[in-house]
Protein backbone atom coordinates (compact mmCIF):
# COMPACT_ATOMS: atom_id res chain seq x y z
CA UNK A 1 0.00 0.00 0.00
CA UNK A 2 2.79 2.39 0.92
CA UNK A 3 4.58 1.45 -2.29
CA UNK A 4 1.53 2.42 -4.37
CA UNK A 5 1.20 5.74 -2.55
CA UNK A 6 4.88 6.46 -3.05
CA UNK A 7 4.64 5.60 -6.74
CA UNK A 8 1.61 7.88 -7.13
CA UNK A 9 3.44 10.66 -5.30
CA UNK A 10 6.45 10.50 -7.60
CA UNK A 11 4.19 10.35 -10.69
CA UNK A 12 2.42 13.52 -9.52
CA UNK A 13 5.79 15.23 -9.03
CA UNK A 14 6.75 14.18 -12.55
CA UNK A 15 3.61 15.84 -13.91
CA UNK A 16 4.41 19.11 -12.14
CA UNK A 17 8.00 18.92 -13.30
CA UNK A 18 6.80 18.34 -16.86
CA UNK A 19 4.47 21.38 -16.69
CA UNK A 20 7.20 23.59 -15.19
CA UNK A 21 9.66 22.45 -17.81
CA UNK A 22 7.37 23.38 -20.70
CA UNK A 23 5.63 26.25 -18.93
CA UNK A 24 6.62 28.92 -21.44
CA UNK A 25 5.34 26.99 -24.42
CA UNK A 26 2.18 25.97 -22.54
CA UNK A 27 1.52 29.58 -21.50
CA UNK A 28 2.02 30.78 -25.08
CA UNK A 29 -0.27 28.07 -26.48
CA UNK A 30 -3.00 28.75 -23.87
CA UNK A 31 -2.74 32.50 -24.46
CA UNK A 32 -3.05 32.09 -28.23
CA UNK A 33 -6.01 29.73 -27.69
CA UNK A 34 -7.70 32.24 -25.38
CA UNK A 35 -7.19 35.11 -27.84
CA UNK A 36 -8.51 33.04 -30.77
CA UNK A 37 -11.56 31.83 -28.80
CA UNK A 38 -12.34 35.42 -27.74
CA UNK A 39 -12.11 36.57 -31.35
CA UNK A 40 -14.15 33.63 -32.72
CA UNK A 41 -16.88 34.04 -30.10
CA UNK A 42 -17.10 37.80 -30.64
CA UNK A 43 -20.36 39.31 -32.00
CA UNK A 44 -18.62 40.05 -35.32
CA UNK A 45 -18.16 36.33 -36.03
CA UNK A 46 -20.83 34.54 -33.97
CA UNK A 47 -24.05 36.52 -33.75
CA UNK A 48 -25.34 36.55 -30.17
CA UNK A 49 -28.77 35.03 -29.59
CA UNK A 50 -31.34 35.86 -26.96
CA UNK A 51 -33.67 33.33 -25.37
CA UNK A 52 -37.32 33.80 -24.52
CA UNK A 53 -39.49 31.18 -22.84
CA UNK A 54 -43.27 30.88 -22.63
CA UNK A 55 -44.74 28.39 -20.15
CA UNK A 56 -48.31 27.09 -20.12
CA UNK A 57 -50.48 24.26 -18.89
CA UNK A 58 -52.58 22.42 -21.48
CA UNK A 59 -56.31 22.07 -20.96
CA UNK A 60 -57.59 18.52 -20.48
CA UNK A 61 -61.05 19.30 -21.89
CA UNK A 62 -61.98 18.60 -25.51
CA UNK A 63 -65.71 19.29 -25.46
CA UNK A 64 -67.38 22.43 -24.11
CA UNK A 65 -70.81 20.86 -23.91
CA UNK A 66 -69.54 17.75 -22.14
CA UNK A 67 -67.78 19.90 -19.56
CA UNK A 68 -70.52 22.46 -18.98
CA UNK A 69 -73.85 20.78 -19.78
CA UNK A 70 -73.46 17.26 -18.43
CA UNK A 71 -75.94 16.08 -15.82
CA UNK A 72 -74.66 17.04 -12.38
CA UNK A 73 -75.25 13.46 -11.22
CA UNK A 74 -72.72 12.24 -13.77
CA UNK A 75 -69.00 12.77 -13.23
CA UNK A 76 -67.91 15.39 -15.73
CA UNK A 77 -64.64 16.88 -16.93
CA UNK A 78 -63.72 20.14 -15.28
CA UNK A 79 -63.00 22.72 -18.04
CA UNK A 80 -60.56 24.46 -15.68
CA UNK A 81 -58.60 21.29 -14.95
CA UNK A 82 -54.99 21.14 -16.13
CA UNK A 83 -51.73 19.38 -15.44
CA UNK A 84 -52.23 15.88 -16.88
CA UNK A 85 -49.11 14.17 -18.23
CA UNK A 86 -50.95 12.59 -21.18
CA UNK A 87 -52.45 15.91 -22.26
CA UNK A 88 -49.03 17.58 -22.03
CA UNK A 89 -47.48 14.91 -24.24
CA UNK A 90 -50.27 15.36 -26.80
CA UNK A 91 -49.66 19.10 -26.93
CA UNK A 92 -45.92 18.56 -27.41
CA UNK A 93 -46.78 16.34 -30.38
CA UNK A 94 -48.90 19.14 -31.86
CA UNK A 95 -46.07 21.62 -31.30
CA UNK A 96 -43.73 19.31 -33.21
CA UNK A 97 -46.15 18.77 -36.09
CA UNK A 98 -45.34 20.13 -39.55
CA UNK A 99 -48.80 21.72 -39.70
CA UNK A 100 -48.16 23.98 -36.70
CA UNK A 101 -44.58 24.70 -37.77
CA UNK A 102 -45.87 25.78 -41.18
CA UNK A 103 -48.28 28.23 -39.56
CA UNK A 104 -45.50 29.68 -37.36
CA UNK A 105 -43.11 30.02 -40.31
CA UNK A 106 -45.76 31.77 -42.39
CA UNK A 107 -47.03 34.10 -39.66
CA UNK A 108 -43.57 35.32 -38.63
CA UNK A 109 -42.02 35.13 -42.11
CA UNK A 110 -39.16 33.01 -40.77
CA UNK A 111 -37.85 32.13 -44.23
CA UNK A 112 -36.88 35.76 -44.79
CA UNK A 113 -35.91 36.27 -41.14
CA UNK A 114 -33.44 33.37 -41.25
CA UNK A 115 -32.11 34.67 -44.59
CA UNK A 116 -32.96 31.52 -46.55
CA UNK A 117 -32.99 31.84 -50.33
CA UNK A 118 -36.53 31.20 -51.58
CA UNK A 119 -35.17 29.83 -54.86
CA UNK A 120 -33.08 27.21 -53.08
CA UNK A 121 -34.16 23.65 -53.93
CA UNK A 122 -33.54 22.61 -50.31
CA UNK A 123 -35.53 25.47 -48.81
CA UNK A 124 -37.80 23.17 -46.76
CA UNK A 125 -34.84 21.18 -45.41
CA UNK A 126 -32.90 24.29 -44.46
CA UNK A 127 -35.96 25.96 -42.98
CA UNK A 128 -36.72 22.88 -40.89
CA UNK A 129 -33.13 22.71 -39.69
CA UNK A 130 -33.13 26.37 -38.65
CA UNK A 131 -36.53 25.97 -36.96
CA UNK A 132 -35.39 22.97 -34.89
CA UNK A 133 -32.14 24.76 -34.05
CA UNK A 134 -33.82 27.90 -32.71
CA UNK A 135 -37.27 26.75 -31.55
CA UNK A 136 -38.05 23.90 -29.19
CA UNK A 137 -40.80 22.71 -26.88
CA UNK A 138 -40.55 20.34 -23.95
CA UNK A 139 -42.68 18.95 -21.16
CA UNK A 140 -41.61 19.82 -17.63
CA UNK A 141 -41.74 17.39 -14.67
CA UNK A 142 -44.85 19.29 -13.50
CA UNK A 143 -46.81 18.54 -16.73
CA UNK A 144 -46.51 22.09 -18.01
CA UNK A 145 -44.95 22.89 -21.39
CA UNK A 146 -42.09 25.27 -22.18
CA UNK A 147 -41.74 26.90 -25.57
CA UNK A 148 -38.15 28.10 -25.95
CA UNK A 149 -37.07 30.43 -28.76
CA UNK A 150 -33.54 31.63 -29.60
CA UNK A 151 -33.10 34.62 -31.89
CA UNK A 152 -30.67 37.39 -32.67
CA UNK A 153 -33.46 39.87 -31.94
CA UNK A 154 -34.74 39.58 -28.33
CA UNK A 155 -38.10 41.14 -29.22
CA UNK A 156 -38.55 38.71 -32.10
CA UNK A 157 -37.73 35.78 -29.82
CA UNK A 158 -40.43 36.84 -27.34
CA UNK A 159 -42.99 37.47 -30.10
CA UNK A 160 -42.39 34.06 -31.67
CA UNK A 161 -42.60 32.23 -28.31
CA UNK A 162 -45.89 33.92 -27.41
CA UNK A 163 -47.17 33.51 -30.96
CA UNK A 164 -46.52 29.76 -30.94
CA UNK A 165 -48.69 29.38 -27.83
CA UNK A 166 -51.51 31.31 -29.49
CA UNK A 167 -51.15 29.36 -32.74
CA UNK A 168 -51.22 26.11 -30.76
CA UNK A 169 -54.46 27.22 -29.13
CA UNK A 170 -56.00 28.05 -32.52
CA UNK A 171 -54.81 24.77 -34.08
CA UNK A 172 -56.31 22.74 -31.21
CA UNK A 173 -59.55 24.71 -31.51
CA UNK A 174 -59.55 24.20 -35.28
CA UNK A 175 -59.18 20.43 -34.89
CA UNK A 176 -61.90 20.32 -32.25
CA UNK A 177 -64.23 22.42 -34.42
CA UNK A 178 -63.62 20.15 -37.42
CA UNK A 179 -64.53 17.09 -35.37
CA UNK A 180 -67.51 18.91 -33.84
CA UNK A 181 -68.82 19.77 -37.33
CA UNK A 182 -68.57 16.12 -38.36
CA UNK A 183 -70.38 15.06 -35.19
CA UNK A 184 -73.06 17.74 -35.76
CA UNK A 185 -73.66 16.51 -39.31
CA UNK A 186 -74.04 12.89 -38.16
CA UNK A 187 -76.38 13.78 -35.30
CA UNK A 188 -78.51 16.08 -37.50
CA UNK A 189 -78.95 13.30 -40.06
CA UNK A 190 -79.88 10.79 -37.38
CA UNK A 191 -82.29 13.23 -35.70
CA UNK A 192 -84.08 13.94 -38.99
CA UNK A 193 -84.37 10.22 -39.68
CA UNK A 194 -85.79 9.70 -36.21
CA UNK A 195 -88.34 12.47 -36.76
CA UNK A 196 -89.43 10.85 -40.03
CA UNK A 197 -89.92 7.52 -38.26
CA UNK A 198 -92.00 9.22 -35.53
CA UNK A 199 -94.14 11.07 -38.09
CA UNK A 200 -94.67 7.81 -40.00
CA UNK A 201 -95.84 6.04 -36.81
CA UNK A 202 -98.12 8.96 -35.92
CA UNK A 203 -99.61 8.94 -39.41
CA UNK A 204 -100.45 5.24 -39.18
CA UNK A 205 -101.93 5.72 -35.69
CA UNK A 206 -104.12 8.53 -37.08
CA UNK A 207 -105.35 6.13 -39.78
CA UNK A 208 -106.23 3.60 -37.09
CA UNK A 209 -107.91 6.35 -35.07
CA UNK A 210 -110.10 7.11 -38.07
CA UNK A 211 -111.19 3.47 -37.96
CA UNK A 212 -112.14 3.85 -34.32
CA UNK A 213 -108.98 2.42 -32.75
CA UNK A 214 -107.28 4.97 -30.53
CA UNK A 215 -106.97 3.41 -27.05
CA UNK A 216 -107.33 -0.36 -27.04
CA UNK A 217 -107.34 -0.87 -23.28
CA UNK A 218 -109.88 1.85 -22.48
CA UNK A 219 -112.04 0.99 -25.46
CA UNK A 220 -112.15 -2.71 -24.48
CA UNK A 221 -113.33 -1.78 -20.98
CA UNK A 222 -115.96 0.57 -22.39
CA UNK A 223 -117.30 -2.09 -24.82
CA UNK A 224 -117.52 -4.66 -22.04
CA UNK A 225 -119.57 -2.22 -19.92
CA UNK A 226 -121.85 -1.30 -22.85
CA UNK A 227 -122.50 -4.94 -23.74
CA UNK A 228 -123.26 -5.67 -20.08
CA UNK A 229 -125.76 -2.81 -19.91
CA UNK A 230 -127.37 -2.67 -23.37
CA UNK A 231 -126.34 -5.91 -25.00
CA UNK A 232 -124.61 -6.31 -28.36
CA UNK A 233 -125.56 -4.12 -31.35
CA UNK A 234 -124.19 -3.44 -34.79
CA UNK A 235 -122.09 -0.37 -33.83
CA UNK A 236 -120.53 -2.11 -30.86
CA UNK A 237 -119.80 -5.21 -32.96
CA UNK A 238 -118.11 -3.02 -35.61
CA UNK A 239 -115.90 -1.33 -33.02
CA UNK A 240 -115.12 -4.69 -31.45
CA UNK A 241 -114.13 -6.14 -34.83
CA UNK A 242 -111.85 -3.15 -35.51
CA UNK A 243 -110.23 -3.56 -32.13
CA UNK A 244 -109.69 -7.25 -32.79
CA UNK A 245 -108.28 -6.50 -36.23
CA UNK A 246 -106.09 -3.47 -35.50
CA UNK A 247 -105.68 -3.53 -31.72
CA UNK A 248 -102.40 -5.44 -31.67
CA UNK A 249 -100.94 -3.19 -34.36
CA UNK A 250 -102.01 -0.08 -32.44
CA UNK A 251 -100.42 -1.36 -29.22
CA UNK A 252 -97.18 -2.16 -31.06
CA UNK A 253 -97.16 1.28 -32.70
CA UNK A 254 -97.80 2.99 -29.37
CA UNK A 255 -94.89 1.18 -27.65
CA UNK A 256 -92.63 1.87 -30.61
CA UNK A 257 -93.63 5.54 -30.59
CA UNK A 258 -92.73 5.91 -26.91
CA UNK A 259 -89.30 4.37 -27.54
CA UNK A 260 -88.71 6.49 -30.65
CA UNK A 261 -89.72 9.71 -28.86
CA UNK A 262 -87.34 8.89 -26.00
CA UNK A 263 -84.50 8.29 -28.47
CA UNK A 264 -85.39 11.50 -30.32
CA UNK A 265 -85.17 13.47 -27.07
CA UNK A 266 -81.69 12.05 -26.42
CA UNK A 267 -80.63 12.94 -29.96
CA UNK A 268 -82.03 16.45 -29.47
CA UNK A 269 -79.83 16.89 -26.40
CA UNK A 270 -76.80 15.66 -28.32
CA UNK A 271 -77.71 17.95 -31.21
CA UNK A 272 -77.85 20.97 -28.91
CA UNK A 273 -74.50 19.97 -27.39
CA UNK A 274 -72.93 19.54 -30.84
CA UNK A 275 -74.14 23.02 -31.85
CA UNK A 276 -72.50 24.44 -28.71
CA UNK A 277 -69.25 22.61 -29.49
CA UNK A 278 -69.27 24.10 -33.00
CA UNK A 279 -70.15 27.64 -31.96
CA UNK A 280 -68.49 27.83 -28.54
CA UNK A 281 -64.85 28.49 -27.76
CA UNK A 282 -62.75 27.76 -24.69
CA UNK A 283 -59.04 28.42 -24.44
CA UNK A 284 -56.95 25.26 -24.58
CA UNK A 285 -53.97 26.74 -22.74
CA UNK A 286 -53.45 28.21 -19.28
CA UNK A 287 -50.50 30.58 -19.63
CA UNK A 288 -48.19 30.62 -16.61
CA UNK A 289 -45.37 32.70 -18.06
CA UNK A 290 -45.53 35.07 -20.99
CA UNK A 291 -42.29 35.35 -22.94
CA UNK A 292 -40.53 38.71 -22.58
CA UNK A 293 -37.50 40.13 -24.46
CA UNK A 294 -34.29 38.91 -22.80
CA UNK A 295 -31.83 41.48 -21.47
CA UNK A 296 -28.79 39.21 -21.72
CA UNK A 297 -27.70 36.94 -24.52
CA UNK A 298 -28.03 33.19 -24.07
CA UNK A 299 -25.61 32.22 -26.84
CA UNK A 300 -22.70 32.11 -27.23
CA UNK A 301 -21.44 31.93 -23.64
CA UNK A 302 -17.98 33.41 -24.24
CA UNK A 303 -16.65 32.60 -20.76
CA UNK A 304 -17.27 28.86 -21.15
CA UNK A 305 -16.01 28.93 -24.74
CA UNK A 306 -12.74 30.56 -23.67
CA UNK A 307 -12.29 28.28 -20.64
CA UNK A 308 -13.08 25.17 -22.67
CA UNK A 309 -10.76 26.25 -25.46
CA UNK A 310 -7.89 26.99 -23.08
CA UNK A 311 -8.29 23.70 -21.18
CA UNK A 312 -8.55 21.73 -24.43
CA UNK A 313 -5.46 23.43 -25.84
CA UNK A 314 -3.57 22.84 -22.60
CA UNK A 315 -4.35 19.11 -22.56
CA UNK A 316 -3.63 18.70 -26.27
CA UNK A 317 -0.34 20.61 -25.95
CA UNK A 318 0.70 18.46 -23.01
CA UNK A 319 0.04 15.29 -25.02
CA UNK A 320 2.00 16.59 -28.02
CA UNK A 321 4.92 17.76 -25.85
CA UNK A 322 4.91 14.44 -24.02
CA UNK A 323 5.24 12.58 -27.32
CA UNK A 324 8.01 14.94 -28.42
CA UNK A 325 9.88 14.43 -25.15
CA UNK A 326 9.44 10.67 -25.36
CA UNK A 327 10.62 10.66 -28.97
CA UNK A 328 13.72 12.70 -28.13
CA UNK A 329 14.48 10.43 -25.16
CA UNK A 330 14.29 7.31 -27.32
CA UNK A 331 16.42 8.99 -29.99
CA UNK A 332 19.10 9.83 -27.44
CA UNK A 333 19.03 6.27 -26.12
CA UNK A 334 19.65 4.87 -29.60
CA UNK A 335 22.54 7.25 -30.24
CA UNK A 336 24.20 6.44 -26.92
Amino acid sequence: MNKKKKQYYFELIDVFQFIIKWRKKLIIICAISAILSIIISSPWIIKPKFQSTAVFYPSTNNSISSALLTDSRVKQKDPLEFGEQVAAQQYVQILESDYLKGKVIKQFNLVEHYRIDTSDKEINYKMGKMYNKNISAKKTPYASIEVIVLDEDPVKAADVANGIVMILDSVKTEVQRRLALQALSIIETEYKRKEEEINSIKGRMQELGAKGVYNVEEQSKAITELVGKNGMNENIRKIQDNLALYGAEFQSLYSTLELQVEQANELKKKLDQAKIDVGGNLSNVFILQTATPAERKAYPLRFFIVIGSVLGSFVLACIVLLFIEKFNHNKDSLIS
